[in-house]
């Protein structure tokens, strides 16, 4: 298919009367003779079945979709005798679930879960409802960690100078070296560690600095703090962090804002907005947010009102907005922002002390002073906006101190715990080639990395699912760690290699933490009942940082100096893979990228207008250049970039052997700055002249039709449809109409959908679904059950962006089950559309006959030969298909047939409302999936099908789907929403979904 389309006529046909409503593409608006092909192809991929992938490849793949727990590197694990299983463990009921609370790890911060094991293999992870601060809402890390658990790439035993060792002869070695440390206070010694803010390392941390005072202590910032932490030392004299009070606000500004982006905040944070929409508009006074951003994010996605403006633009913008809120003029920002910049101060200036003005993360130390200063001006600070000690332990140097330090020579030891500097840090400061100026070099960490490949010493780290431990969360919440399993391999806690430095041997995590926990003079009985029930709920009760007062001193920082000529380049985590660290786990590299789709690789993203003006096209290869550091990767037109910004994302680039992530994308870390590592200026962009066209899902599924995504503007007449409403059909009456005990549906709400992709890996992971790699993605064979379609309105360059999860639609009316010619897919009596897999003959025409393209069709053995130990993560309530089946989703039906087992053991008695959540359910953040008893009338979903939101994916098709959605929601004045006459039924021009 042709990905060259004239962007010149894309503009043309959008402004025109001709052009479509919502649109997912730049080829879907061309509309070329070679998209429609690729449109009514049913399967666009079918002839090229032949050509199957590399088989090398595809091997290590596969391995790596499933568990290798059974097998370890060199080395044992101390025992050399087995135990027959005679005495049943306490609670251990065989083949049933148990799930057990524990904390999520996020660049160091932690969110509550609760892991299901069966018969001791954790197999799922789920978020846990009483955690204060993610309320039970997953992100796709915390979902993919028990892939992680099972990697076959992890590091499984101890290598000294790339050869297998053992922690014998590690402790062995280091002991002298431990003696010679204390009588030189630690001179020479330096050990660097991954962000953390567990309270029980920070002890062990003050221990081991009163131990050896002459030490240098490091910590990387991660994605996270370092610009955030100098902001408000600039704003207020001291480091702070910065909680907003969502429920309190009635208009947000989002300055390069990532609230609900991939990070540490986003289940809590995401909860909390979509919470405040909801009570606002039941209240009348729907929250607004005002967002601008260089590149879209999911937080200026979901704006009512977004703008899209160069990382330097946006600091100008900012000082314009605190110029307003003090009563000046403001005007340096430039005519360009001006709209956005009368409507975000209006607002504000309308809602002073209850607004928010957030920025992201990776912002510049400059704009997040800009933001407290401006949130001060309006009063939100003490209002809307908390602020709370640093929760990381203080007094760490930088990477770039470390750096500093290993270039003079003052670093004679180097120790890394759980950190991989050697291709995390910012090209400009060198680090692996002052690293080989450090005489002995440990690494400690899940994988052997790049910085295990530079070190003398590779120590496997344990996998949080494996270990004791603390965090805190966002809010300063204590969540514990409690190991799901016992150690897989022969790894240990970062605690427990601390205590090693500190005394020589390695105490155990358990003792660790319960020595932290137990209070001075504490009852030996007492403790232990507090502990037991502070590891029952996942984190300490009323362990949440108090509020403190902030005030602001000196003066707003100065305008930096006018920017050089050129392309300006920002630099962002990986909306899958963050910064690399979960580079290797095959779910993420699968899952499609929230606004562009692509998986498997990082794209260079550009906008429209640069790429009309460069003559450049999505799949051509471009290098960006800055100085001798220069990276290639293939482009990708992204509507709502910033013009003459170009979006370098992390994670890619790797280039250690033998691990999945090998060869894939491009490394962006080589052009960092290590002054400014989010932003460089000045930066040159040309074509090489190749092309390599990326692989994506963002045309998978396309369906011709109309009417696929519904916005209502506040006060509006409503956009949905009786759900009541009954055409005439040649089917017979519904499992509902025949009044049936149970009819299960589903409703999405589309205003709380924010394209985070957590649903999408929890399907994966409780119905163990394979992934297929990139050669068979780009074929078309992508196996997700669920997708969120990804939709644009508007002008190319200031498009509005709304998202459409879209499962099996489970329709009443199915054409999926008269086209299929064994009755493998068929009806039960509670509505849902099943599939038996040993029926399947392969035929293929549910899936033609299906209107909403969400059948998935084994063509290879995607799950390959798998011996016993490989099953180990699968769930064993849901079959493994074999190839050649039609698979799809199921509303979980297993939780079903679970949940009418349990009230079958009550007498009977209906399954309550609630009682059953899907998966996809359960993990979404901001609970925009409502899944129940449709039958029932006080049922939340019965509830949720009468709003005057509500309406079916083409309901003119009369297939009655059993999944339903709620219209998104835009301001009375807003401009999300298009015209009521361009969204009425029968009336869209849009050609596809």
């Amino acid at each position: 298919m042709s990905r060259d389309p004239d962007i010149a006529a894309l503009r043309a046909r959008l402004s025109g009367a001709d052009g479509p409503t919502f649109w997912r593409s730049l080829e879907a608006v061309a509309d070329t003779p070679a998209f429609r092909a690729y449109v009514e192809s049913e399967f666009p991929a079918a002839a090229r079945l032949a050509g199957a992938p590399d088989r090398r490849g595809f091997l290590r793949l596969m391995a790596a979709s499933f568990a290798l727990s059974g097998l370890t590197a060199c080395g044992g694990n101390g025992r050399d005798y087995e135990l027959p299983y005679v005495n049943q463990p306490e609670r251990i009921v065989p083949g049933a679930p148990l799930s057990y609370a524990s904390s999520a790890l996020f660049d160091g911060f932690a969110n509550g879960i609760l892991v299901t094991t069966r018969n001791g293999r954790p197999i799922k992870v789920e978020g846990n409802p009483d955690h204060p601060f993610s309320r039970g809402g997953t992100d796709i890390l915390a979902q993919a960690s028990v892939l992680g658990l099972y990697d076959p790439f992890r590091a499984q035993a101890v290598q000294h100078l790339g050869r297998p060792s053992s922690w014998a002869a590690f402790r062995g070695q280091m002991l002298a070296r431990l003696a010679g440390w204390r009588e030189g206070r630690g001179r020479g010694l330096a050990v660097l560690s991954a962000p953390a803010t567990s309270p029980a390392l920070a002890a062990l941390v003050q221990r081991l600095r009163e131990q050896y005072p002459e030490m240098g202590w490091y910590e990387t910032a991660g994605v996270t703090r370092e610009g955030l932490y100098a902001g408000a030392a600039q704003a207020y004299g001291r480091a702070v962090e910065t909680l907003p009070d969502f429920a309190r606000a009635r208009a947000v500004v989002s300055l390069d804002g990532d609230f609900l982006d991939l990070g540490p905040g986003q289940v809590g944070l995401s909860r909390a907005w979509i919470e405040a929409r909801r009570a606002g508009h039941a209240a009348g006074h729907l929250p607004t947010l005002h967002a601008v951003a260089p590149t879209p994010t999911l937080t200026s996605a979901k704006a009512d009102h977004g703008l899209s403006l160069s990382a330097g633009g946006i600091e100008a913008l900012a000082r314009d907005l605190l110029s307003l809120a003090e009563g000046g003029s403001g005007g340096g920002s430039g005519a360009r922002a001006g709209n956005w910049l009368r409507r975000a101060a209006a607002a504000l200036d309308a809602n002073r002390g209850a607004s928010i003005v957030t920025t992201g993360l990776s912002a510049s130390p400059d704009l997040h002073a800009l933001v407290h200063r401006l949130n001060g001006a309006l009063g939100n600070t003490g209002s809307t906006l908390h602020h709370i000690a640093p929760l990381s332990p203080g007094g760490a140097g930088t990477l770039a101190e470390l750096a500093e330090a290993m270039e003079r020579g003052a670093v004679e030891t180097l120790i890394v715990l759980g950190s991989n500097p050697v291709y995390e840090a910012p090209g400009g400061l060198d680090f692996a080639r002052r690293m080989e100026r450090v005489p002995l070099k440990i690494h400690a960490g899940l994988y052997y990395d790049e910085t295990g490949a530079h070190a003398d010493w590779h120590l496997p780290l344990a996998h949080p699912l494996e270990s004791w431990g603390d965090a805190r969360s966002l809010d300063g919440t204590v969540g514990l760690i409690q190991p799901t399993i016992a150690p897989l391999h022969e790894g240990r806690t970062i605690h427990e290699m601390l205590s090693f430095l500190l005394e020589g041997e390695m105490r155990d995590g358990l003792g660790l933490l319960k020595a932290h926990l137990r209070r001075p003079g504490e009852d030996e009985a007492a403790f232990e009942a507090r502990f037991a029930e502070a590891l029952r709920l996942g984190f300490l009760p009323d362990s949440a940082s108090p509020a403190e007062t902030v005030a602001l001193t000196g003066a707003a920082p100065a305008a930096a100096p006018a920017a050089p000529t050129g392309i300006e380049v920002v630099f962002r985590p990986d909306p899958t893979v963050w910064d690399g660290t979960h580079a290797d786990l095959s779910w993420l590299q699968e899952l499609p990228k929230p606004l562009t789709k692509v998986v498997w690789e990082n794209v260079v993203l550009i906008s429209p207008a640069l790429a009309e003006r460069e003559g450049i096209a999505t799949g051509d290869v471009v290098a960006v250049e800055a100085g001798a550091a220069r990276i290639e990767g293939a482009a990708w037109i992204l509507p709502g970039q910033a013009e003459e910004t170009v979006t370098l994302t992390l994670g890619y680039g790797r280039n250690v052997p033998d691990h999945l992530s090998r060869g894939l994308g491009y490394d962006a870390n080589r052009l960092r700055p290590a002054d400014t590592p989010w932003r460089l200026q000045g930066a040159k962009l040309a074509r090489t002249g190749e092309r390599r066209m990326p692989a994506t899902t963002q045309d998978l599924g396309t369906m011709q039709g109309h009417d696929f995504v519904r916005v209502q503007a506040e006060g509006a007449e409503p956009v949905g449809e009786d759900a009541s409403a009954r055409l005439p059909s040649f089917y017979g009456p519904s499992s509902e109409d025949r009044g049936a005990k149970a009819a299960w549906g589903m409703v999405i709400d589309l205003d709380a959908c924010t394209g985070c992709n957590a649903c999408v890996t929890a399907c994966q992971s409780e119905n163990n679904i394979p992934v297929v790699g990139r050669d068979e993605v780009a074929r078309g064979r992508w196996m997700g059950w669920i997708r969120i379609d990804r939709y644009y309105a508007g002008s190319l360059d200031e498009p509005a962006t709304h998202f459409q999860p879209v499962p099996c639609m489970h329709c009443e009316q199915a054409p999926c089950e008269v086209g299929c010619p064994v009755e493998a897919t068929l009806h039960d009596s509670e509505g849902l559309n099943l599939q038996v897999y040993n029926r399947c003959v392969g035929t293929r025409t549910c899936q033609s006959y299906c209107p909403y393209k969400v059948r998935r069709f084994n063509y290879l053995d995607y799950t390959g030969d798998q011996p016993a130990v490989l099953q180990q993560r699968n769930n064993p309530e849901v079959t493994v298909r074999a190839r050649g089946v039609m698979e799809k989703c199921t509303y979980c039906i297993q939780r079903i047939a679970a949940a009418r087992i349990d009230s079958a053991k009550d007498a009977h008695a209906a399954i309550p409302d609630g009682a059953v959540e899907t998966a996809c359910q359960n993990a979404c953040p901001t609970r925009a999936i409502v899944f129940g008893n449709i039958a029932d009338p006080e049922s939340r979903v019965a509830r949720a099908r009468a709003e005057g939101r509500h309406y079916a994916l083409l309901g003119e098709l009369n297939t009655r789907p059993r999944t339903t959605y709620l219209a998104g929601l835009a301001p009375a004045d807003g401009q999300k929403a298009p015209p009521p006459s361009e969204q009425s039924p029968g009336q869209s021009p849009e050609k596809e979904g």
